[in-house]
């Protein structure tokens, strides 16, 4: 009999950390052969070119412009895995979309266990959390408490940048959602032998809502967050891109992605998560696409903010285009 392969979905909303977990994951599978399936937030492709090249990973699907449970990326999401399970793979990682909705999830996982006829198990909903961001958002967004319900285990990151009080508080609230579910903390989305210890007992969990999920219909108050995609042409200095990510950074949910550099081989990579701006030259992937997708509410503005900052900061052509 073949042996079943176990898949693991890796959630958590935009900017908790899901690739540095994804990138330590890979480092601490020893003698395992990986297959990963990674699914961009909006419409170019990012996080495919911020994992580590690891000669584990046996196959690598990138699914972006769409969700993994919604139609237009479902099938390609279920075919994904079902092909991976055919392959000399040991382990599939599926990095959700941090606006990921775990009940389709759910039964998307289900699907994909019934059509793999027995190649196939599912592992369980990994739910990355941000210690820093997660007080603030869990109380604006009806996602973030969506994604913690329908987990089974927790890994809590960033929690160097929260005082141990805080950090408790969190914690607390994920028990009173979700009781008796195993809860890490961790920082730079380090794991450690204990949280490898739960991926090693490979876990059966089912993929199925035990809970009423009538509460979680649609995105609540705001709506459906927005995005749209910044780009801008050399020549520009690093210190204008920087004052505009500064400038923007209060009304975005999350910026990343990248931007063409003066030095050859090198890109401009973007990384904002809350009031942390990161920028930064490293070497030009081998696959990405050029430009920096930011995600907002629906009531921001964010193609007027944006030519509006940049046309009072940068010397440089720019565009900014939304995106359904």
């Amino acid at each position: 009999m073949e042996k079943s392969i176990p898949f693991y979905i890796l959630t958590g909303f935009l900017g908790s950390g899901k690739t540095s977990v994804i990138n330590s994951l890979l480092s601490q599978f020893k003698d395992k052969k990986i297959g990963l399936i990674l699914n961009d937030f909006g419409s170019i492709n990012i996080d495919s070119a911020l994992v580590q090249a690891s000669s584990d990973i046996v196959s690598t699907k990138s699914l972006s412009g769409g969700q993994i449970f919604c139609s237009c990326l479902s099938g390609s999401f279920i075919k994904s895995v079902i092909e991976m399970s055919k392959l000399a793979v040991d382990v599939i990682l599926v990095e959700a979309s941090g606006l990921a909705k775990p009940v389709p999830l759910l039964e998307i996982a289900s699907i994909i266990i019934d059509q793999g006829k027995g190649t196939v198990t599912y592992g369980g909903m990994v739910c990355i959390v941000d210690a820093e961001r997660y007080p603030i958002l869990s109380q604006v967004l009806k996602t973030i408490e969506e994604q913690i319900v329908f987990s089974d285990w927790f890994i809590v990151n960033k929690s160097d940048l929260v005082s141990e009080e805080s950090l408790k508080t969190t914690i607390a609230s994920i028990e009173a959602l979700k009781p008796h579910a195993p809860i890490f903390t961790t920082t730079f989305g380090l794991v450690d032998n204990e949280m490898m210890n739960q991926f090693e007992e490979q876990n059966i969990y089912s993929p199925v809502a035990i809970k009423d999920s009538t509460p979680y219909h649609g995105w609540g108050v705001q709506g459906r967050p927005k995005n749209c995609v910044f780009t801008a042409e050399q020549p520009f200095e690093l210190l204008e891109l920087e004052r505009l990510f500064t400038a923007v950074a209060p009304q975005m949910l999350r910026i990343k992605g990248f931007l063409p550099a003066k030095e050859a081989g090198k890109v401009v990579f973007v990384d904002v998560v809350g009031n942390h701006v990161k920028l930064g030259l490293i070497d030009t992937p081998n696959s990405f696409d050029m430009g920096v997708m930011c995600l907002y509410n629906p009531s921001v503005d964010a193609v007027s903010l944006f030519h509006q900052t940049w046309a009072s900061i940068g010397t440089s052509p720019s565009t900014c285009v939304e995106h359904a």
